[in-house]
C-alpha cells in the first residue's frame, strides 16, 4: 500500500508524467490512472487492496423459493429435496426450480438434514490359509449365479475349481442350490 500511495503523491507533485511513473513502477497505465481515481474518491484507504467477488449472482436462487421449500419441509420433516421440489412444482408447474442438490444444501445449512451416519467399515481379517503352492492342493467350489433357460426355467451352475491353477474341473447345471440338490454332486 505504501508503494502506491508513494505512486499517487509521485504523480500529484507535477514532476513526473503517468507513463514515467507506470514504467518506474512496473504497473500499466491503466492501472495507474485507477489508483489515482481511487485515491480522489476515498483518499489512502482507496488505494487498499479490495475484494473480486461479485455482489451480486445472476444464478443465485430465488430466497422466495427459498423460503417456500423451508417451509414445505417444517410441515414434512422426512421429505427429501426430490420429493419437496416434486410436490412444489405440481403446485406451481410454470415456476423455475433449483436441482435437488441446491435444495438439499440449502436445507442442510439451516439445519433442517440431518446428516447420516456414517457405517464403521468392516474390519479386515487377515487370512490364516497357506498359499497354495501346487496343483490339486486345494479345491473350491462355488454358485455362480443363476439364468433362465430355453424352456423358462432356472439354471444354478456349480463350479469345482483347482485353488491354484483356477482351472474348472467340473461345471454342474442344477435345477436349485439348496442342500438337498447339491450334496449329491460331492
Amino acid at each position: 500500500m505504501e508503494q502506491r500511495l508513494e505512486f499517487v503523491r509521485e504523480y500529484t507533485s507535477g514532476l513526473f508524467t503517468m507513463t514515467e511513473l507506470a514504467a518506474e513502477y512496473g504497473i500499466s497505465r491503466k492501472t495507474g490512472y485507477k489508483w489515482l481515481e481511487r485515491y480522489e474518491a476515498d483518499g489512502a484507504l482507496g488505494v487498499h487492496d479490495r475484494s473480486r467477488r461479485p455482489h451480486s449472482s445472476p444464478h443465485a436462487t430465488d430466497p422466495e423459493l427459498l423460503a417456500l421449500l423451508v417451509r414445505l419441509r417444517q410441515r414434512h420433516p422426512r421429505w427429501g429435496a426430490k420429493k419437496l421440489l416434486t410436490i412444489a412444482a405440481r403446485r406451481a408447474p410454470t415456476t423455475d426450480w433449483p436441482c435437488p442438490s441446491t435444495v438439499a444444501a440449502h436445507l442442510k445449512a439451516r439445519g433442517l438434514i440431518t446428516p447420516r451416519r456414517r457405517r464403521q467399515p468392516p474390519l479386515v481379517v487377515a487370512s490364516t490359509r497357506a498359499p497354495i503352492t501346487r496343483a490339486n492342493e486345494v479345491w473350491t467350489t462355488d454358485y455362480k449365479g443363476e439364468f433362465l433357460t430355453g424352456d423358462g426355467r432356472y439354471c444354478y451352475p456349480l463350479t469345482l475349481r483347482d485353488g491354484f491353477s483356477r482351472f474348472v474341473l467340473r461345471c454342474d447345471a442344477l435345477t436349485a442350490h439348496t442342500l438337498a440338490v447339491t450334496r449329491p454332486r460331492f
